[in-house]
């Protein structure tokens, strides 16, 4: 008797270590399931938290909470979203924009105040210069918008002046270039859409120049001419961006006609096609 309920007492410490170790397999397949998950979700919150800095609204809703003081000290350079904008803007849609003279449309009121421009991060001050006024000349009437403004023509927008001197300036474009999408709904406003073409077409024209080269890795040049070569096609095959931008194809017309002795950027543009013939 006692023989047999030593066995059935074996018996159930065996039914229960074998249950325990399902119960330990099964936990560890939980603790794995949700280790994964925090890692995927952990992945997504850094996406959503990079293209929320990416986005205009939580670039200046940052600014605005940090830079209290000076949003309440220069209140006509933002709206009432709390974005900053240049209030001469609202002139192109009254129509006294087009019959302003050229020293109007580059004088005090497109002058960023040299307050904000120290307190903004340089993604901010990308941000800003993208919404000029005169983006859309800069982007539609010259080849080389970069180069015209170290050339000196357009130098009197101290925004463009200041943020071609920032340190981080080619890494900040790289990304924002490389993380960001061409505009493609038919029903966005026609000032978003320009704003945003005009963003991409800013980055695309410094990424390109000669004096960003030696900042990026074989890897990345491929990537910001494959980016370009992406933007024109898309251009020119939407009704919606069609005829709004020229620089995607300009920029790439640019390098197919130079040589190497003008920029290095050639070279990355051959073996780039030559990889993709």
């Amino acid at each position: 008797m006692k023989l047999r309920k030593k066995k059935i007492l074996y018996g159930k410490q065996q039914s229960t270590v074998k249950k325990g170790e399902a119960y330990m397999r099964k936990a560890k397949k939980c603790i794995l399931a949700i280790c994964v998950a925090v890692l995927l979700v952990g992945a997504g919150v850094g996406v959503l938290i990079y293209q929320q800095v990416q986005g205009s609204e939580s670039l200046w809703g940052t600014f605005t909470k940090e830079h209290k003081e000076l949003v309440q000290k220069y209140p006509d350079w933002f709206d009432k979203n709390g974005e900053f904008y240049f209030k001469i803007s609202e002139k192109k849609k009254t129509g006294e924009w087009d019959k302003m003279s050229w020293d109007e449309q580059t004088g005090k009121e497109t002058q960023i105040p040299e307050e904000l421009i120290k307190a903004m991060t340089t993604e901010q001050l990308l941000d800003a210069c993208a919404r000029h006024p005169l983006a859309i000349a800069f982007y539609n009437q010259f080849e080389k918008p970069y180069q015209t403004w170290e050339d000196g023509k357009f130098k009197a927008f101290n925004g463009m002046e200041a943020l071609i001197h920032r340190k981080d300036v080619w890494n900040v474009c790289y990304q924002d270039y490389i993380n960001s999408e061409m505009p493609q709904n038919k029903n966005e406003k026609e000032e978003k859409v320009e704003y945003c073409l005009y963003r991409q077409c800013l980055d695309a024209d410094m990424l390109l120049s000669p004096k960003s080269y030696d900042h990026f890795t074989k890897k990345q040049r491929q990537m910001i001419i494959k980016k370009t070569s992406e933007n024109a096609n898309i251009v020119d095959n939407s009704e919606l961006l069609m005829g709004k931008a020229s620089c995607f194809v300009s920029l790439l017309c640019t390098l197919d006609t130079a040589d190497d002795t003008e920029t290095p950027w050639v070279k990355a543009k051959e073996r780039y096609d030559t990889a993709n013939d």
